[in-house]
């Protein structure tokens, strides 16, 4: 066969040249060198990426829900009956005027006094958005659940989040107004050794809600985004609109100055309490009015802070909280119906119902009354956080005895951050061998033991009642609030002590295509009032057992 391969081998001019050249070395390893080793070129590897993806068409959800939504998801929801405020009428006490029922003889008796006050509570909507864009719906065929139904399911949780933080810690209606200027004090603290120079130190103080400590974040000095929250600016779906609104922060203080001596003095900056404030953040500099180079030192669940060192200037400066070069108080957001916290510390769903049919004129040590009656056991100045006797909280006691002296309600459950949780009720049984009165036995059957102990609950020895112990995820550390959910009276006409009453209860809307992308939006138009301010009290400005916070 010319020119081509014969059953004894291969013949031609054409095909003697290929041999020619298989056979030369030097042209194989140019051959290798450019395409790599021939006889290597029919192998398959992983690095071909002839791969099967092996993805589940299961979508997982590895974030908290129901744990952040303790309260929300069991609060009573009520149906309203339009109008922009919900009102009610209350009568809050008989017999007010103390007159004596004695009557003399053919006479009448006294008329008998009663007093009614007309409450209000206003209605706020509150709501989240989602879209998804024509393409990712495409892209993401054969998930489940299906990109939009998580699109819309994840505007719905993320709604109710932020209704339990509203819940506790919405602030529509008080203001915390300026805040008083710290006192300083440089002196010299055991175990302590700060790291001041011989010169001025300038503090200023800010009080906060517990809304501005929830959405505190670290601050960034390259975008200035975080820290504490001063006047905040939101931007709307659809982006043609913004709202501007309170992030929680009262007016910052003025300024104060002190001169510690050098590396032995540190500073104790003390703030008078401020009415519906949970915590306090500190700013510290050494320039003389110049809150631009004055830094976040840190935030304290009391009053007063011990200060070792001028803050590193990449913290959030003073001068972040200011609007227009000028301080001012961002404490409210009018966005928002007022939370839980908000109605015992101040006066807003009403006047105090009063007190007119207590038994006890008086009250314990440490506690007071807010404006709308609820209790209120302020801790003192550099406490060193609970009272423990023996299985007694000494100001549990106290709240609990002026609630039954004062209103006859006993409460239901004591509510508390994790870290009260522990620093509590850990205290409570980590009291030293000698003055420990518990005695603790363990049982092991397989030769193990579960360490690790805790109180559930707390007995109120005054209503013979006993109070679920339960730490609340949006709670902040020093703020502590007793809970009722029945009603303390007998034909009392109050369903629920505190609810949701909805004008309009979670909905669903799809926007009109103005793009390639599906929009939704979901809502819920409420407001919460509490009908009887005193079922619900605090215990405030309560440091850890180690005292003062130091920075």
């Amino acid at each position: 066969m010319r020119g081509g391969f014969t059953d004894g081998g291969v013949s031609g001019v054409g095909n003697e040249f290929v041999q020619a050249l298989m056979a030369n070395q030097g042209f194989d390893k140019y051959i290798s060198d450019k395409i790599g080793a021939l006889a290597k070129a029919d192998t398959i590897a992983t690095a071909t990426n002839l791969l099967y993806y092996d993805l589940s068409h299961l979508i997982q959800f590895t974030y908290p829900y129901r744990e952040l939504i303790p309260r929300i998801s069991r609060l009573p929801r009520v149906a309203a009956d339009g109008g922009n405020a919900f009102h009610w009428k209350r009568i809050t006490g008989i017999g007010t005027n103390n007159v004596s029922a004695g009557v003399s003889e053919g006479n009448r008796g006294a008329r008998t006094s009663v007093l009614e006050q007309d409450m209000m509570a206003a209605y706020k909507t509150l709501g989240k958005e989602s879209s998804v864009t024509f393409e990712a719906r495409l892209a993401g065929r054969n998930l489940s659940p299906e990109v939009l139904g998580i699109s819309i399911q994840s505007a719905l949780r993320d709604l109710r989040i932020n209704e339990e933080k509203i819940l506790i810690n919405g602030n529509s209606s008080l203001p915390l107004g300026t805040t008083p200027t710290p006192t300083l004090a440089a002196s010299v603290i055991a175990g302590i050794t700060p790291s001041f120079a011989n010169a001025a130190v300038y503090v200023a103080c800010v009080a906060l809600s517990g809304f501005a400590y929830n959405t505190y974040t670290p601050y960034s000095s390259v975008t200035g985004l975080g820290g504490i929250p001063g006047q905040v600016t939101k931007v709307n779906a659809g982006g043609q609109s913004t709202d501007t609104f309170g992030g929680g922060s009262a007016r910052p203080s003025a300024i104060a100055a002190v001169t510690p001596n050098g590396t032995t003095q540190a500073i104790v900056a003390t703030c008078s309490l401020v009415a519906g404030a949970t915590n306090y953040a500190w700013y510290v500099g050494t320039t003389a009015g110049s809150p631009s180079t004055m830094y976040l030192a840190g935030i304290t669940p009391s009053n007063q802070v011990v200060l070792t060192k001028i803050p590193p200037s990449t913290n959030q400066p003073l001068s972040a909280l200011y609007v227009g070069g000028l301080p001012q108080d961002n404490s409210t957001n009018i966005l928002v119906p007022d939370g839980v916290l908000t109605q015992i510390l101040g006066a807003v769903t009403g006047p105090d119902p009063g007190r007119a049919m207590s038994t006890n004129p008086f009250s314990p040590s440490g506690v007071s009354y807010s404006a709308g009656g609820s209790i209120i056991y302020t801790m003192p100045n550099g406490n060193t956080g609970l009272t423990i006797s023996g299985i007694n909280i000494n100001e549990f006691d106290a709240v609990l005895q002026a609630a039954f002296e004062q209103y006859k309600v006993g409460f239901d459950r004591i509510m508390m951050s994790a870290t009260d949780m522990i620093d509590s009720f850990g205290q409570m049984l980590n009291q030293a061998s000698a003055a420990n009165i518990f005695r603790m036995l363990f049982e092991s059957s397989d030769g193990q033991i579960r360490a690790g102990q805790k109180v559930t609950s707390y007995l109120n020895k005054f209503m013979n009642n006993t109070l679920e112990v339960e730490v609340h995820p949006w709670l902040t550390p020093g703020t502590i609030i007793f809970w009722s959910d029945r009603t303390p009276y007998e034909v009392s006409n109050i369903a629920n002590l505190l609810e949701a009453k909805v004008r309009q209860d979670y909905y669903q809307i799809q926007w009109p295509w103005t793009s390639r992308r599906y929009e939704y939006g979901v809502y819920v138009d409420e407001t919460f009032p509490m009908y009887f301010t005193p079922a619900f009290a605090a215990i405030i400005n309560k440091n850890p057992s180690s005292g003062n916070s130091v920075f």
